[in-house]
């Protein structure tokens, strides 16, 4: 009985079998007569019926896999996706569920050939099966790296044009472009460059891999690179990567050649820029503050190449004026340090002397002129810092930098030429012996002035007139006697050169050197007395004047053998000329207005000043005197602003007369003046 019943399981079972195989023979013979779809929704419903058959999801994978080939892999990604997994599913299904004796009885379901020998067809389904499985699961992966490598590739191109765009449009034009180049624009330019080449990088990645799948038509992806010849005409139409032939604009050619416009155009501009202002820096650091004998060699600095460059770039930028002054400084510099470093001999102040610098200062005041002028050039021009940043950044940080470099400068110059104008100020108070007073007292011998003595006994010094290393003057008494002495330094001590005791003991009240190794020494007892000595200590002549006034000033004539001697007191004085015998030639009187200031000798006139102070300020007056009539015969007012202190006039040369004066508003400020044989100021400034 049990057998029976399992003899007719087994024939149900077969008959089953058999009409599941015709079923699905039908389908496949079917196939070429109805289209995909149709053949796709048989193959489901028969799938449905039958879970456990092997071929269906072979079939179906087919179907898969071709749908996934017919697509367009970036445009379609949401069906690629789908069907490349439906596809391994149903290979992985086929490979589980595979029947090998299924295999050979129908090889031609599973693509193989139909041989004798069962076992091969059965061994070459399974590897067949098998390696279609293997196949879709790698395309699963393919697809992946396909579409990553795709947007990757189109990210950083797009990347690199919108750096393109971002750089190109931040200026109107290129020459612009190059005048805010710094750092950050050579990052960014470098930046397009490396985002090209990372999209090409991605780009070839993915041709590779679309090579691997199994499309039926395939994009050539052959990359065209196009070369950005124009600013702003190139490189900003889109590129489209889903054509055969890609139209690219090539940004790492333009990275490269952009930044080696910048090394040639702007590295060498910035560090031609840069080097002349560190040379500027040091060096007017050194010629103002240092004592070095230098001199700028302005030729070889080619600032006005360098100012011939900026223009190029900008003409309206504010370094053009700030590197027009630094050409100015160096030139008043080079003046400035001659004079004070180098220039500095041990020359006694003579009024020769004080000419010859009074004409120095004259040609130095020009180029200081100049200087200040362009400085506040740099202020007042309306030209800005915004080009060159990379200038300021580096060289003049700070907000409006421009401007406080050129307040600094302003302050400098003005300092610097106020020590220089105090110096000759200082060497005319020296030519007259108007030096500090002191109460140093020194123990005497034949030999020596012994350092450290008391007062009782001894030399005690008024005044010291340092002449050079090996020459100093000291005027002061012993006991009630007194005395000029010159001395030589030795040591703490001085060894005595020579001394003098005044005509009848009478103080000195009036000095001044007239030659390299000459003093006028006079006094009052009495009358007035003028008397000329050497630095050897010798007397070339002595004389008695015939008015009481104070003596004001004397020039001498040595190759005449005259003196002539200025005497005066409130508006009446006297010149007298007296011959080197002692004898008194000639005397005149006259009037001048105000207080004595100083006098110059003319041609054949004596040009005799005097100060007042006005309502608006001060004037000098020039009385210019006839020495052959002795007479007045011209007088020329010279207006100033400023309330002057104690003048002092120069004789530059036959064109003009320099005005050296403290002013009454402020100690600490010195009066500068040039003025012409005609009544006119050039210049007047407060320093």
């Amino acid at each position: 009985m049990k057998k029976a019943i399992h003899t007719l399981i087994l024939m149900f079972v077969g008959s089953l079998c058999l009409a599941q195989t015709g079923a699905f023979k039908k389908i496949l013979s079917d196939r070429s007569s109805v289209n995909r779809e149709v053949f796709y929704d048989q193959l489901l419903q028969f799938q449905k019926e039958n879970v456990d058959f092997s071929n269906v999801y072979y079939q179906l994978g087919k179907v898969e896999q071709e749908i996934f080939s017919s697509l367009d892999p970036i445009v379609d990604r949401i069906a690629s996706r789908q069907r490349i997994y439906n596809a391994k599913t149903n290979f992985g299904l086929a490979k589980n569920y595979l029947d090998p004796k299924e295999i050979s009885r129908f090889p031609e379901w599973y693509d193989v050939a139909d041989l004798a020998d069962k076992d091969s067809v059965s061994s070459m389904g399974v590897r067949k099966i098998e390696k279609i499985h293997e196949a879709s699961e790698n395309y699963a992966v393919y697809y992946e790296e396909l579409i990553k490598n795709y947007d990757k590739a189109v990210y950083h191109y797009l990347k690199a044009r919108e750096g393109f765009i971002k750089i190109n449009t931040s200026a109107d034009n290129l020459r612009q472009l190059f005048l805010m180049a710094d750092d950050s624009l050579k990052i960014e330019v470098r930046a397009v460059g490396v985002s090209f080449d990372s999209s090409m990088y991605y780009i070839d990645i993915y041709r590779d891999i679309y090579q691997k799948l199994p499309y039926k038509k395939k994009r050539k992806v052959n990359i065209n690179r196009r070369q950005i010849d124009h600013f702003r005409m190139n490189g900003i139409t889109p590129a489209n990567f889903l054509a055969d032939d890609i139209d690219v604009w090539n940004y790492r050619q333009w990275s490269d050649r952009f930044l080696n416009l910048l090394k040639v155009e702007v590295d060498g501009l910035q560090d031609e820029i840069k080097t002349a202002y560190t040379f500027f820096t040091t060096t007017n650091d050194r010629m103002i503050s240092g004592d070095e004998c230098i001199q700028a060699q302005l030729d070889d600095l080619k600032f006005q190449r360098i100012i011939n460059l900026i223009t190029k770039y900008d003409n309206e930028s504010v370094l053009i004026d700030i590197f027009q002054y630094l050409i100015s400084k160096l030139e008043y510099g080079n003046k400035y340090v001659y004079e004070k470093n180098c220039n500095n001999l041990d020359v006694p102040p003579t009024d020769d002397f004080l000419s010859r610098k009074a004409r120095i200062y004259q040609n130095m005041f020009i180029s200081f002129q100049k200087a200040d002028s362009l400085d506040e050039a740099i202020i007042s021009s309306g030209h800005e810092q915004a080009s060159f940043q990379w200038f300021f950044d580096d060289m003049m940080p700070g907000e409006n930098a421009s401007a406080t470099f050129a307040q600094k400068q302003e302050e400098e110059n003005y300092l610097s030429f106020k020590q220089e104008l105090a110096g000759l100020m200082n060497k005319m108070k020296e030519q007259k012996f108007q030096t500090d007073l002191l109460s140093e007292c020194y123990s005497p011998d034949s030999v020596f002035l012994i350092t450290g003595a008391l007062a009782e006994g001894n030399f005690c010094v008024q005044k010291k007139l340092w002449l050079n290393d090996s020459l100093e003057l000291f005027l002061g008494k012993k006991d009630d006697q007194n005395l000029l002495i010159a001395a030589m330094p030795s040591g703490e001590d001085y060894q005595k050169m020579w001394e003098i005791a005044p005509y009848k003991n009478s103080e000195i009240s009036y000095f001044k050197i007239v030659g390299d190794s000459t003093y006028l020494v006079g006094g009052f007892s009495g009358k007035a007395w003028i008397s000329q000595i050497s630095s050897s200590g010798n007397e070339y002549f002595k004389a008695t004047l015939k008015s009481n006034d104070p003596i004001k000033n004397v020039l001498v004539n040595q190759l005449q053998g005259i003196a002539t001697v200025m005497q005066g007191n409130n508006a009446n004085y006297t010149i007298s000329k007296i011959n080197f015998n002692g004898k008194v030639a000639s005397t005149n009187s006259f009037e001048l207005p105000g207080q004595f200031v100083g006098m110059f000798r003319q041609a054949q006139e004596l040009w005799l000043f005097s100060h007042s102070i006005t309502v608006d300020g001060s004037k000098i007056m020039a009385s210019v005197y006839d020495e052959t009539e002795g007479t007045i015969t011209n007088k020329i007012t010279y207006n100033f602003k400023t309330i002057l202190k104690n003048p002092s006039v120069i004789k530059n040369n036959n064109e003009y007369i320099t005005m050296l004066s403290e002013s009454s508003y402020s100690d600490n400020e010195i009066v500068y003046a040039l003025m012409n044989y005609e009544g006119e100021i050039d210049h007047e400034t407060v320093f």
